[in-house]
C-alpha cells in the first residue's frame, strides 16, 4: 500500500502524540491505580476497559487535552523523523476531534519543533464525526486514525481511512492498518 501525501491527513492522538502514558501515570501518581499498561486499554471507552470512575477519567483527559506539554505527552518513537522528512514534501494536515487547536499546536512548535509552522494545519473538529466533512472539504482521501468508529465511518463513505495500530482498535481486522511510524514511513515511500 502507497499513499500520496497531498492526499493524507493525520490523527494527533493515538498516533503523534502518545496521550496514553501520562494518562497512565496520572492515574498511578494522583489517583493510586497502579499495574496497568497501554495493552489493558482494550477499546476506546477508558471507563469500562479499565474499571475506572467516569469523574477521573474525564478530569485526567480533560488536563492532557488543555496542558499536553504540562503532562509531559511525547511524540510515538518514529514520528518526529518521518513527520519532518513527509514535511519537506508536501504541507501537513492533522485533524483531531480536540475541541480547540491551541494545546497541541503549541505541543508541535515545541516537540517538533522540526516542522515549521507554515507547513502544518491543524484543524479541530470537535467531534470524531465530523472529520469527515473536514477530509472532503480539504480534497484528502486518507485518515490515519487510531479510532476505529472514525476509520468505519470513512470507509463506509468511500474514504480509505488507515487504522494506526493500538490496543483499543484491534478487534476489526478488516481495515488497512499500520504498526507504527516506519509502516507510515514505507507507505509515503521513506525507505
Amino acid at each position: 500500500m502507497l499513499l500520496e501525501l497531498n492526499r493524507t491527513a493525520f490523527d494527533i492522538d493515538g498516533v503523534v502524540a502518545d496521550i496514553v502514558t501520562p494518562f497512565l501515570r496520572v492515574l498511578d501518581e494522583r489517583h493510586g491505580y497502579k499495574g496497568f499498561t497501554a495493552d489493558d486499554i482494550t477499546n476506546f471507552d477508558l471507563e469500562n476497559s479499565l474499571g475506572l470512575p467516569g469523574r477521573i477519567v474525564d478530569e485526567i483527559i480533560g488536563e492532557i487535552l488543555d496542558a499536553p506539554l504540562e503532562l509531559g505527552t511525547k511524540p510515538y518513537p518514529g514520528a518526529a523523523e518521518v513527520l519532518s522528512r513527509l514535511c519537506q514534501r508536501e504541507p501537513l494536515l492533522f485533524i483531531t476531534s480536540r475541541l480547540t487547536p491551541e494545546p497541541i499546536r503549541d505541543w508541535f512548535m515545541a516537540i517538533l519543533p522540526e516542522l515549521p509552522q507554515d507547513r502544518v494545519e491543524i484543524i479541530a473538529t470537535g467531534d470524531p464525526a465530523k472529520k469527515q466533512d473536514c477530509l472532503l472539504e480539504k480534497n484528502r482521501l486518507h485518515l490515519i486514525d487510531d479510532y476505529l468508529e472514525t476509520c468505519r465511518q470513512l470507509d463506509q463513505a468511500g474514504l480509505c481511512p488507515v487504522v494506526f495500530d493500538q490496543p483499543w482498535n484491534r478487534n476489526d481486522d478488516k481495515l488497512p492498518r499500520v504498526r507504527g511510524w516506519a509502516e507510515i514511513a514505507r507507505i509515503f515511500g521513506l525507505e
